[in-house]
């Protein structure tokens, strides 16, 4: 499993890497396959950074965490329902077992580096790895 850090990994490596090894693990990587897929279809993902326990050595998971950096002027206003759900908190949780929180590279790159600062450590402190999806 990962060790504290930063990483790049294909949707494959974090299948082998992260989401086999426990029938919980399977079930959310499917999620994730889900949540890339559907926030790829929007044309403005930039980046977007798994974290939290999906990332660690944890057998049981509770759920995803992502951080998604959609374009510049990208906004949800005119997005599909199906494309929507992935940026409502309560649906995304309740549809696909993920915290996605997301912000649009307009807030530059000191912000989105203090933001995984953050979500780099648990709620214990410890530090946990973020890998970046690469799609």
């Amino acid at each position: 499993m990962g060790e504290a850090g930063f990483a790049r990994c294909t949707l494959e490596e974090i299948r082998r890497q992260y989401g086999e090894s426990t029938p919980r693990r399977q079930f959310l990587f499917r999620r994730l396959q889900t949540v890339t897929r559907l926030l790829s279809e929007t044309g403005s993902l930039r980046h977007l950074y798994l974290f939290g326990s999906f990332t660690t050595a944890k057998p049981t998971p509770g759920d995803l965490d992502c951080l998604a950096v959609m374009a510049a002027g990208f906004t949800t206003a005119n997005l599909p329902a199906h494309l929507l759900d992935v940026f409502q908190h309560d649906l995304c949780r309740l549809y696909y077992h993920a915290d996605v929180f997301w912000v649009t590279e307009v807030v530059g790159r000191e912000h989105i580096e203090a933001m995984l600062a953050v979500f780099s450590h648990d709620r214990h402190g410890t530090l946990q790895p973020i890998v970046e999806v690469t799609v």
